[in-house]
């Protein structure tokens, strides 16, 4: 690696074992890098690696991926590791005196077409789908989904501490909808001026299903709660017809057991307590 200016060009390099770049804000996707490896040259320094991402080069046939991309600020071209481009894209290339390609490995089809300045092979992108590709930044919406529907605050700090790339055009005030149902709090009922003083002078009745069927092959369940003493009885339903049979076996049983008789239901008022 020569210490020429900082160049903004991709090179294809048969002998870098890691695609390099002193460009940050090439990458996509990134992280920081914690590891204690180094870039070295041919001159054996060596060069400090800050992070690692991911970058993606649009074709006119497919995207071709940089993965695992090495940010090295020092670094004084952005190289393209020949071995990790092939072996990622499942492609292979073919140098030839003024250009090279990129094939696909399986249908030989060429995917990209690239020139040779000065004695280089510059990888470039297809300048016709270029544009379309350079605004396919994660939004601040995308990060807040990725990241699990945190608070604004917390999604701008993981981006700002990660470096992590970011849309410039994302609407900050977006609402989620996900976020409006999962986190909305129900407004508190009125307060009851309700009291019983003894058993079934009120009771409260409810039946739920269908649900998977229990032992009995029962798929409803009709349940009376007693408001004076929170008392609770559940009867499981084949069929949800029997609601009523039910409360007639619910209401000769307890009325026994107390000795008193049950003086007002509480429901719903659906179709079964109609009938």
């Amino acid at each position: 690696m020569n210490a020429y200016n900082v160049d903004t060009n991709w090179y294809t390099d048969t002998g870098a074992t890691d695609h390099v770049t002193s460009e940050l804000n090439k990458l996509t996707m990134r992280e920081k890098y914690h590891g204690n490896d180094q870039i070295h040259t041919a001159s054996g320094s060596g060069m400090e690696i800050k992070h690692v991402g991911h970058i993606t080069v649009p074709t006119q046939s497919r995207s071709l991926h940089l993965n695992n991309v090495l940010h090295v600020p020092k670094a004084a071209k952005n190289l393209v590791s020949v071995h990790r481009l092939t072996k990622d894209n499942s492609a292979f290339i073919e140098f030839h005196p003024d250009f090279f390609l990129i094939k696909d490995h399986a249908t030989r089809n060429t995917i990209l077409r690239g020139p040779r300045r000065r004695g280089l092979y510059p990888l470039r992108a297809d300048s016709s789908v270029k544009k379309a590709n350079a605004v396919d930044k994660p939004t601040m919406s995308r990060w807040h989904n990725h990241l699990g529907h945190p608070s604004l605050p917390i999604v701008t700090k993981v981006i700002d501490s990660n470096n992590l790339s970011c849309s410039p055009v994302s609407n900050k005030k977006s609402v989620c909808d996900a976020c409006q149902q999962a986190k909305s709090h129900q407004l508190p009922y009125s307060r009851s001026i309700s009291s019983t003083s003894f058993p079934l002078e009120l009771v409260h009745s409810d039946v739920w299903g269908p649900v998977v069927e229990s032992v009995g092959r029962k798929r409803y369940y009709v349940s009376f709660v007693d408001d004076f003493s929170r008392f609770t009885w559940i009867y499981f339903l084949k069929y949800k017809s029997k609601v009523f049979q039910k409360f007639h076996e619910f209401q000769k049983m307890v009325e026994r057991q107390f000795d008193r008789k049950i003086l007002a239901m509480q429901t719903d008022w659906g179709g079964n307590i109609k009938n």
